[in-house]
């Protein structure tokens, strides 16, 4: 068994395929005309951009990092978003399996630059947080290849699939209890990416599919909410996201903490 290290902003939202989002500011995303349905697709414009970042990073081999309390972050509008800030505890455990194999497909003992094809990520994580108005419990497991790596490659390609699950209970400023579950899969395939330092940085093609069961509960009851994204690359920094059928944009490079997603055209 070997591990694969990425930077450790990159794994805490790939944890769980969710990112703090920008969400107090929907501007240009009216065409939703639903929160929830807003709010997961802000979630998945982050992961998006997270993933975008891990890719630009080398390969590297080392320990698992730790998991941070801005992967469990769930969105919501103006004051009263539980878990803002404060100290926070947390208790993470998973396995990481790294296989690597050649271009015949035969199986290596180690990562060699030129001569390994391919490689196989198996990951799954779980644990929970507690702050002091906010508890969280969380999931996920992924299985990736990165393949086309022999040789003086200039591109790479990563396919698989991957679910997660974030279960979120809190209490808002005004005192008032709510509970927030955002429970997903994902599909990657055929992302080709550019070597690191390449330019453009942004993936050249392949489409990555997220679905999502978002609920909340407060005091009025309980919503749910299925939502379906569809994101395609064409190698500039703009990558579009269809929305349960509404065609979106996602800023591939938007600053962190600021909404990436917008109304197409």
């Amino acid at each position: 068994m070997k591990t694969l290290a990425f930077p450790l902003r990159a794994v805490a939202a790939l944890t769980l395929g969710f990112a703090v989002s920008a969400c107090d500011d929907a501007t240009g995303l009216d065409a939703l005309d639903d929160e929830m349905v807003i709010d997961a697709a802000v979630l998945a414009a982050d992961a998006t951009i997270e993933e975008v970042t891990m890719w630009a990073q080398p390969l590297g081999f080392g320990a698992l990092p730790v998991e941070g309390p801005a992967a469990i972050n769930f969105p919501g509008r103006g004051a009263g978003r539980p878990g803002g800030g404060g100290s926070w505890t947390g208790d993470f455990s998973g396995t990481r399996s790294i296989m690597f194999f050649d271009e015949l497909g035969v199986e290596q003992d180690a990562y060699d630059e030129l001569t390994t094809e391919s490689i196989e990520i198996e990951r799954d994580i779980a644990g929970s947080i507690e702050r002091d108005n906010f508890s969280a419990e969380i999931s996920r497991e992924r299985s990736m290849i990165v393949s086309g790596l022999a040789g003086e490659e200039t591109t790479r390609t990563w396919n698989g699939e991957g679910s997660s699950s974030v279960q979120r209970s809190g209490v808002l400023e005004d005192g008032t209890e709510r509970s927030h579950s955002v429970v997903g899969e994902f599909t990657f395939e055929d992302v080709v990416v550019p070597i690191p330092g390449s330019d453009p940085r942004y993936p050249l093609s392949g489409t990555i599919t997220r679905s999502m069961t978002v609920t909340r509960t407060n005091g009025e009851g309980t919503e749910v909410r299925e939502v379906t994204i569809v994101i395609t690359f064409d190698g500039s920094a703009i990558a579009v996201a269809v929305v349960n059928g509404e065609a979106m944009e996602i800023d591939l490079s938007a600053a962190a903490g600021r909404n990436p997603l917008r109304r197409r055209g």
